[in-house]
């Protein structure tokens, strides 16, 4: 019921209380501050829900999230268990460690890891990067997600900070020094137009299904990385 709430209320922010209006988007404050988790579905995570249904196959086994497990949930098949990595203790999490310190983690465990938005938010990424390939098995895939053209998260800046944008150029060669470049493969979702979006806080209900899915490698939203180790 409460959701059901919830998205009344979103569909009448977007419908009523504060349309778009596409032809005039001179605007010094955004229509949304929040991604636009208030009018719908932020466009970036239509892009991260994309690329894991492409990656369905990979995610089975011991399967491993960041805070919580939806994604291992709503995507995984022949699960054996659902772990949650945190730096702090919580009701879900089964592994308290940081990804930055490999002897917080156990080695060699993993099926897969899903990781989505996370190494934009700590400094040493490179050491998380190390961490996440420390936690997998041989053979265990990495499905990450970065940031790329999209706005700063005041909500985690506070909290965790908030230090990268990436690149596939840069992503391709971080992650290609640690899984090995032939292990690694990048992809990029967005557009000049769900860019604008994005930063407005335009939700993914407010755009044709055409304008999402198309892909101009120049402006990318989401730079996702599928790296398996060897």
């Amino acid at each position: 019921m409460l959701k059901m709430i919830r998205n009344i209320f979103k569909k009448m922010k977007r419908e009523v209380i504060a349309p778009v209006r596409w032809d005039n988007l001179r605007r010094l404050q955004p229509l949304s501050t929040t991604f636009g988790f208030d009018r719908g579905t932020p466009v970036d995570r239509h892009y991260i829900t994309s690329f894991l249904s492409t990656h369905q196959a990979d995610i089975h086994g011991h399967v491993l999230e960041i805070a919580e497990s939806s994604y291992s949930k709503q995507f995984g098949a022949q699960v054996s268990s659902f772990e949650v990595l945190h730096v702090q203790p919580g009701k879900q999490v089964t592994i308290q460690g940081d990804l930055t310190d490999k002897a917080t983690l156990p080695a060699n465990q993993i099926d897969c890891f899903i990781c989505t938005q996370t190494f934009n938010f700590i400094y040493d990424f490179k050491a998380a990067i190390e961490g996440a390939w420390h936690l997998l098995k041989p053979g265990g895939v990495l499905l990450a997600t970065l940031a790329g053209a999209t706005q700063i998260s005041a909500y985690d800046m506070q909290r965790w900070g908030d230090y990268w944008r990436f690149t596939a150029q840069s992503a391709e060669k971080v992650f290609g020094e640690i899984f090995g470049k032939e292990n690694v493969e990048i992809t990029t979702y967005g557009n000049v137009l769900t860019c604008t979006a994005i930063l407005h806080g335009i939700s993914v209900e407010e755009l044709q299904p055409e304008e999402l899915s198309y892909h101009d490698p120049v402006y990318p939203i989401i730079i996702a990385v599928r790296a398996k180790k060897a």
